[in-house]
């Protein structure tokens, strides 16, 4: 299996050079080129000698071989013929792709992290709380948010000024006091 996983890999690589070559024949073509290089087209532009020679010796074979099967394949582009292949092997050929119960453990515990908030919120649904707008932010209608009367007891707030009067001034409303 990993001797397919290599195989897989060179054909991806050899696909990641046929869609670098690809490029070249579009850039130098007189109207920039469009479109996609057929992979004969480019075995033509690397080797021309030996595509004339293995069409050749495929046609002794079987002419329909070469006529409608291969120049079919072939007019694909490279990066195709070979990367799709390529890909297939590497991907079910690769290596340690059997999961441990450590990783399997680990993977459900990241899933169920990812699944938490849905969860919470399936939860809340179920005990009454709904969508609307009373029910998105803490309720801090019942109790002041800070609170006046233990001020004096926290030691960072001793050091500064206590003024209940200037804090009740809304007249300013934000002026500089």
């Amino acid at each position: 299996m990993k001797f397919l996983y290599y195989i897989g890999f060179i054909l991806l690589i050899l696909a990641f050079f046929a869609g670098a070559a690809d490029v070249v024949p579009r850039n130098f073509a007189r109207g920039g080129g469009s479109g996609l290089v057929s992979a004969f087209d480019l075995i033509y532009a690397i080797w021309p000698g030996k595509l004339v020679v293995a069409q050749i010796h495929i046609e002794r074979l079987s002419p329909v071989l070469w006529n409608p099967i291969l120049t079919g394949l072939l007019a694909f582009p490279a990066w195709l013929l070979l990367g799709l292949p390529g890909g297939l092997l590497a991907w079910f050929n690769r290596p340690n792709k059997e999961i441990t119960p450590e990783i399997a453990e680990s993977i459900r515990r990241q899933e169920e992290s990812f699944l938490l908030y849905d969860k919470l919120a399936a939860e809340a649904k179920e005990a009454g709380f709904g969508e609307d707008e009373k029910y998105q932010g803490p309720n801090l209608e019942t109790h002041d948010s800070i609170d006046f009367n233990n001020i004096n007891s926290d030691p960072e707030l001793l050091n500064e000024p206590f003024d209940p009067e200037h804090l009740a001034d809304n007249s300013r409303n934000g002026e500089e006091r």
